[in-house]
Protein backbone atom coordinates (compact mmCIF):
# COMPACT_ATOMS: atom_id res chain seq x y z
CA UNK A 1 0.00 0.00 0.00
CA UNK A 2 2.73 2.23 1.38
CA UNK A 3 4.38 2.05 -2.08
CA UNK A 4 1.44 3.03 -4.59
CA UNK A 5 0.62 5.92 -2.41
CA UNK A 6 3.67 6.65 -2.31
CA UNK A 7 4.25 6.39 -6.09
CA UNK A 8 0.72 8.23 -6.63
CA UNK A 9 1.42 11.55 -4.21
CA UNK A 10 5.90 11.88 -3.96
CA UNK A 11 5.71 11.92 -7.86
CA UNK A 12 6.05 15.90 -9.46
CA UNK A 13 4.57 13.92 -12.61
CA UNK A 14 1.32 13.15 -11.68
CA UNK A 15 -1.22 15.61 -11.66
CA UNK A 16 -2.83 15.24 -8.30
CA UNK A 17 0.96 15.01 -6.27
CA UNK A 18 0.94 16.68 -3.22
CA UNK A 19 -2.52 17.81 -3.42
CA UNK A 20 -4.05 16.37 -0.41
CA UNK A 21 -6.53 13.62 1.21
CA UNK A 22 -8.99 13.69 -2.09
CA UNK A 23 -6.61 14.31 -5.03
CA UNK A 24 -4.69 10.94 -3.43
CA UNK A 25 -7.96 9.06 -3.46
CA UNK A 26 -9.18 9.97 -6.84
CA UNK A 27 -5.56 9.35 -7.97
CA UNK A 28 -5.44 5.67 -6.73
CA UNK A 29 -9.19 5.20 -8.32
CA UNK A 30 -10.88 4.13 -5.16
CA UNK A 31 -8.00 1.05 -4.45
CA UNK A 32 -7.73 2.31 -1.28
CA UNK A 33 -10.41 3.42 1.30
CA UNK A 34 -10.65 7.25 2.12
CA UNK A 35 -9.91 6.43 6.08
CA UNK A 36 -6.59 4.36 4.62
CA UNK A 37 -5.36 7.17 2.80
CA UNK A 38 -5.95 9.90 5.00
CA UNK A 39 -3.83 7.92 7.44
CA UNK A 40 -0.99 7.75 5.34
CA UNK A 41 -0.77 11.10 4.31
CA UNK A 42 -0.93 11.94 8.59
CA UNK A 43 2.77 9.97 8.56
CA UNK A 44 3.86 12.40 5.77
CA UNK A 45 5.98 15.31 6.79
CA UNK A 46 5.16 17.23 3.46
CA UNK A 47 1.32 17.02 4.48
CA UNK A 48 1.29 17.52 7.76
CA UNK A 49 3.61 20.47 7.77
CA UNK A 50 1.88 22.53 5.82
CA UNK A 51 -1.88 21.72 6.74
CA UNK A 52 -3.39 24.34 8.63
CA UNK A 53 -4.41 23.30 12.40
CA UNK A 54 -8.34 23.87 12.71
CA UNK A 55 -9.27 25.43 16.00
CA UNK A 56 -13.11 24.24 16.61
CA UNK A 57 -13.65 24.02 20.03
CA UNK A 58 -17.45 24.10 21.42
CA UNK A 59 -18.20 27.36 22.86
CA UNK A 60 -20.60 28.64 25.78
CA UNK A 61 -23.90 29.14 24.71
CA UNK A 62 -25.82 32.15 25.70
CA UNK A 63 -28.52 31.82 27.69
CA UNK A 64 -31.17 34.28 27.94
CA UNK A 65 -34.41 34.05 30.36
CA UNK A 66 -36.87 36.06 29.26
CA UNK A 67 -37.81 39.26 26.69
CA UNK A 68 -35.80 42.37 26.30
CA UNK A 69 -33.00 40.90 28.57
CA UNK A 70 -29.72 41.48 26.43
CA UNK A 71 -29.84 42.55 22.63
CA UNK A 72 -26.57 42.59 20.24
CA UNK A 73 -26.35 45.52 17.91
CA UNK A 74 -23.92 46.29 15.16
CA UNK A 75 -23.15 48.32 12.38
CA UNK A 76 -23.67 46.93 9.01
CA UNK A 77 -21.46 48.87 6.41
CA UNK A 78 -23.47 50.03 3.20
CA UNK A 79 -20.78 52.70 1.59
CA UNK A 80 -20.74 51.14 -1.41
CA UNK A 81 -24.76 51.50 -2.03
CA UNK A 82 -25.06 55.34 -0.52
CA UNK A 83 -26.32 56.80 -3.79
CA UNK A 84 -28.72 53.93 -4.22
CA UNK A 85 -30.50 54.84 -0.36
CA UNK A 86 -30.65 58.41 -0.31
CA UNK A 87 -26.95 58.56 1.20
CA UNK A 88 -27.14 55.97 3.73
CA UNK A 89 -23.89 54.48 4.38
CA UNK A 90 -25.11 51.94 7.79
CA UNK A 91 -27.67 49.68 9.13
CA UNK A 92 -27.88 49.77 12.72
CA UNK A 93 -28.63 46.14 13.16
CA UNK A 94 -30.07 44.78 16.52
CA UNK A 95 -31.27 41.96 17.82
CA UNK A 96 -33.09 40.30 21.26
CA UNK A 97 -31.56 37.42 21.78
CA UNK A 98 -34.51 35.57 23.61
CA UNK A 99 -37.26 36.34 20.96
CA UNK A 100 -34.73 36.81 18.22
CA UNK A 101 -36.60 39.81 17.06
CA UNK A 102 -34.18 42.26 14.70
CA UNK A 103 -34.04 45.93 13.86
CA UNK A 104 -32.71 47.33 10.98
CA UNK A 105 -32.23 51.43 11.30
CA UNK A 106 -30.46 53.19 8.18
CA UNK A 107 -27.40 55.85 9.40
CA UNK A 108 -25.80 58.59 7.21
CA UNK A 109 -22.99 58.12 9.59
CA UNK A 110 -21.64 56.67 12.68
CA UNK A 111 -21.11 59.58 14.61
CA UNK A 112 -22.41 59.26 18.90
CA UNK A 113 -24.98 61.52 17.70
CA UNK A 114 -26.58 59.27 14.97
CA UNK A 115 -26.26 56.03 16.81
CA UNK A 116 -27.84 57.69 20.00
CA UNK A 117 -30.90 58.77 17.69
CA UNK A 118 -31.17 55.33 16.08
CA UNK A 119 -30.44 53.71 19.45
CA UNK A 120 -33.63 55.85 21.15
CA UNK A 121 -36.19 54.70 18.11
CA UNK A 122 -35.16 51.04 18.97
CA UNK A 123 -35.22 51.97 22.66
CA UNK A 124 -39.14 53.40 22.19
CA UNK A 125 -39.90 49.81 21.01
CA UNK A 126 -38.69 47.82 23.30
CA UNK A 127 -35.70 48.42 25.41
CA UNK A 128 -33.39 45.88 26.47
CA UNK A 129 -31.62 45.18 30.02
CA UNK A 130 -28.37 44.67 28.61
CA UNK A 131 -26.66 46.13 25.22
CA UNK A 132 -23.60 43.81 23.72
CA UNK A 133 -21.56 45.24 20.88
CA UNK A 134 -17.95 45.16 19.77
CA UNK A 135 -15.92 47.66 20.40
CA UNK A 136 -16.43 49.43 17.48
CA UNK A 137 -16.53 53.28 18.84
CA UNK A 138 -19.61 54.11 17.33
CA UNK A 139 -20.81 52.30 20.42
CA UNK A 140 -17.60 53.32 22.78
CA UNK A 141 -18.27 57.29 22.44
CA UNK A 142 -19.48 59.13 25.16
CA UNK A 143 -22.89 60.49 23.67
CA UNK A 144 -24.07 56.90 23.27
CA UNK A 145 -22.71 55.53 26.82
CA UNK A 146 -24.24 58.22 28.45
CA UNK A 147 -27.62 57.12 27.00
CA UNK A 148 -26.98 53.88 27.90
CA UNK A 149 -27.02 54.59 31.35
CA UNK A 150 -29.28 56.94 31.62
CA UNK A 151 -31.53 54.23 29.92
CA UNK A 152 -30.74 52.18 33.07
CA UNK A 153 -29.27 49.84 29.95
CA UNK A 154 -26.28 47.69 31.25
CA UNK A 155 -23.55 47.66 28.34
CA UNK A 156 -20.74 45.22 27.45
CA UNK A 157 -18.26 44.41 24.15
CA UNK A 158 -17.63 41.15 22.42
CA UNK A 159 -13.73 41.10 22.91
CA UNK A 160 -12.99 37.49 21.75
CA UNK A 161 -12.42 36.58 18.05
CA UNK A 162 -15.71 35.13 17.60
CA UNK A 163 -17.99 37.94 16.40
CA UNK A 164 -21.43 38.50 17.85
CA UNK A 165 -22.82 35.06 16.42
CA UNK A 166 -26.85 35.79 16.02
CA UNK A 167 -26.07 39.41 14.61
CA UNK A 168 -23.75 37.96 12.15
CA UNK A 169 -26.16 35.36 11.29
CA UNK A 170 -28.78 37.69 10.63
CA UNK A 171 -26.46 39.70 8.32
CA UNK A 172 -24.73 37.12 6.58
CA UNK A 173 -21.07 38.08 7.84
Amino acid sequence: MHQDLAAFYENPEVPNSFGGGEALHRSVKGKYSKKDVKHWLSQKDAYTLHKPVRHKFQRNRVFVSDIDRQFQADLVDMQSLAEFNKGYKYLLTCIDLFSKFAWAVPLKDKFGKSVKSRLEIIFKERKPKVLQTDAGKEFLNKIVQNYLKKSECKFFLQITKQKLALLKGLIGH
